[in-house]
């Protein structure tokens, strides 16, 4: 296994360490390794996701009535 150093200032190393322990991790570097995995494994599904719509064949443009739906979900959802 390697290591390596971050330095961080002590807010955002605060914040790391009530985190991994809200979040039931034995130890930091735990936390932060799991943390730097779940990002690559989500750009990985990403990537995915937009090599599939490039492949599902040609796009039409939206209207303005889906895009307001769209929007009325979006606002539904998360409160704006």
């Amino acid at each position: 296994m390697s290591t390596i150093s971050v330095n961080v200032p002590d807010p955002i190393m605060s914040a790391i360490v009530e985190r991994a322990r809200i979040s039931g991790y034995d130890d930091v570097n735990e936390f932060v390794s799991h943390l730097i995995m779940r990002i690559s494994e989500r750009q990985t599904e990403v990537e995915n996701l937009a090599i599939e719509g490039l492949q599902s064949g040609p796009s039409e443009p939206w209207n303005g009535k889906e895009i307001e739906a769209i929007r009325a979900e979006l606002k539904s959802k998360h409160g704006n």
